[in-house]
């Protein structure tokens, strides 16, 4: 399992992407009852390739949301796996793009 980011306090400052060439981000709005937890992804047929991220308060559209960000995902197909309450979901990431999840 690759760790793209802890789950403790988010580093100061603004997120830095990789997109383009082949990649995505994906940006995921998580209930606040998952802060401080972490997430995973896992390329859509190899759920035995999940990687993780930490759930961090970050600044969006004037509020601070519990949000869980993967900087950089292959484009294609990925499933989201359920962390209660969420559902485990299907996704695609997008080329040079930022895909956006509310997961509440």
């Amino acid at each position: 399992m690759i760790e793209i980011e802890s789950a403790g306090p988010a580093p100061s400052g603004p997120a830095v992407l990789d997109i383009g060439e082949g990649a995505g981000t994906l940006l995921v709005i998580v209930p606040v009852a998952l802060l401080h937890t972490e997430i995973e992804v896992s390329p859509d047929g190899r759920p035995d390739a999940r990687t993780h991220t930490g759930v961090h308060e970050r600044p969006m559209a004037g509020e601070r949301l519990a949000i869980a960000l993967f900087p950089s995902l292959d484009a294609g197909g990925w499933t989201l796996w359920g962390a209660a309450p969420c559902m485990t979901r299907s996704i695609e990431i997008l080329d040079g793009q930022v895909t956006q999840i509310d997961w509440r």
